[in-house]
């Protein structure tokens, strides 16, 4: 009788446990794609005002951080052979996604041999337990680090991604809550790897198969909102994440959003990104090995193509780059500002090279070239690429608010992999530089278009 019992119990555990397949949408609007539309009142975007990129400050506030990312030694001082440290923090289901990763980027032949990526990430390890500065947990990262042959004063770099187990009290709440246990880890992370500069966090993945309690949506959703709101915390400069010894004692890294990794189920997001109930385990939680795939996929991308990661991540020469070079010389409205919606690696269809604060309504010449140059044009104008290895200039106007926008596609062809494009924007504007022929001169400064990873 006890095993027919017995057998009845682990059949009924079985069918609990099975993912919830029906629940393929939860109707919400990933932060990525909602932008300026709002969730229960609070607006979308991965950064404030809806935005999917750092706001200029915070930006440049990153780039100055990600300057000192360069090898060093076991006592923290740079050395040229010495290791940069990318450290994964977070529970079980960043451990699993960051070691699928894992295998991929130590495969690499792109990646900098430099650094070296320890997964610090453990089951069961949520974020209400590692917010402690005295957990267990961190005994144990220290442990894998000195497994990796590294030490705390190497780790200059975080992935991470909490959530809260058994999660509850609606919204905001419970996102409040995670975003002050994230505060709490970032401080930890400063405590214990005084060279740690760049924190990426993510939240969850898609949870509507979930068919326990552990996280399931809309909390899944909702944490992206605790990373979001985190960012912005330390934009609004609280002391208590403050990242720039400018300003006052360092507390916290300098926080960014990772790779976004939910989306709405089975309906596609902008960039096609599929959840489906094959990509978890029978909880419905956790990533099953297509699931971890798919998280990998967006870890690579991220690391070898992101302002703040590719370059100290990618071999040297590797990297994409946009780089800005030269003074401009102002019109109206001050200096026209050169802009780049992203990186000019390899396959990237929808590169752009704007400009932006010039002139309305203005005539615009977009420059391109192979080589740079500093030739003296008018006044404190000057030609910043070399006419004499020309390519075909690009005439149009800027719109009523002074912005052109140009696309620039990169093919996906390897031949292309360390190309380089010069480029300066050169507007009439009345209020600039008196030029025979023209109402005036204005110009952006050059931009460096290295094709990378």
């Amino acid at each position: 009788m006890s095993k027919f019992f017995l057998l009845i119990a682990c059949g009924f555990a079985s069918a609990l446990a099975a993912q919830n397949c029906v629940n393929t949408s939860i109707g919400a609007v990933p932060l990525n794609d909602l932008g300026l539309g709002t969730y229960q009142g609070f607006v979308g975007g991965l950064y404030a005002n809806g935005a999917n990129s750092p706001p200029p400050a915070h930006a440049a506030s990153g780039l100055l951080r990600m300057a000192s990312v360069v090898p060093r030694d076991a006592a923290g001082s740079p050395l040229p052979s010495g290791r940069i440290v990318l450290l994964s923090i977070g529970m079980s289901n960043t451990t699993q996604e960051f070691s699928t990763w894992l295998a991929t980027a130590n495969a690499d032949p792109n990646r900098n041999p430099a650094v070296t990526i320890v997964d610090g990430a453990q089951g069961g390890q949520d974020a209400v337990t590692i917010a402690n500065p005295n957990a267990n947990f961190w005994t144990v990262v220290d442990q894998r680090l000195a497994a990796a042959a590294v030490s705390p004063n190497q780790v200059q770099v975080v992935w991470m991604k909490e959530a809260i187990a058994g999660v509850g009290g609606g919204f905001p709440a419970a996102a409040q809550q995670l975003q002050g246990l994230l505060g709490q880890i970032a401080r930890n992370l400063r405590q214990r790897y005084p060279n740690v500069v760049l924190c990426f966090c993510s939240s969850r993945t898609y949870a509507g198969y979930a068919t326990t309690g552990l996280n399931p949506e809309p909390y899944a959703y909702e944490s992206g909102f605790a990373v979001k709101w985190l960012v912005e915390q330390q934009l609004a400069g609280d002391p208590l994440l403050n990242c720039d010894p400018a300003v006052g004692p360092v507390t916290s890294p300098w926080l960014g959003v990772g790779p976004y990794l939910w989306t709405n189920g089975t309906t596609p997001r902008s960039d096609g990104l599929v959840w489906t109930c094959a990509d978890v385990q029978p909880d419905g939680t956790h990533p099953s090995l297509a699931g971890r795939a798919k998280v990998s996929t967006l870890l690579q991308q991220f690391f070898t193509q992101n302002t703040l990661a590719a370059p100290w991540y990618v071999l040297p020469g590797a990297a994409a780059a946009f780089v800005p070079y030269g003074s401009g010389c102002p019109g109206v409205t001050g200096n026209p500002q050169l802009r780049s919606n992203g990186q000019p690696h390899l396959g990237n269809a929808q590169f752009r090279v704007g400009v932006e604060n010039a002139a309305p309504l203005a005539l615009t010449v977009l420059w391109f070239s192979n080589a740079a140059a500093a030739l003296p044009i008018a006044g404190a104008c000057s030609l910043l690429v070399d006419p004499a290895a020309g390519l075909p200039v690009w005439v149009s106007f800027t719109n009523a608010a002074g912005v052109r926008i140009e696309p620039l596609p990169i093919p996906n062809q390897v031949a292309l992999l360390g190309s380089e494009l010069f480029c300066q924007w050169l507007l009439e504007d009345a209020a600039g530089t008196p030029l025979p022929g023209f109402a005036g001169l204005a110009a952006s400064r050059g931009g460096r278009i290295h094709i990378g990873l």
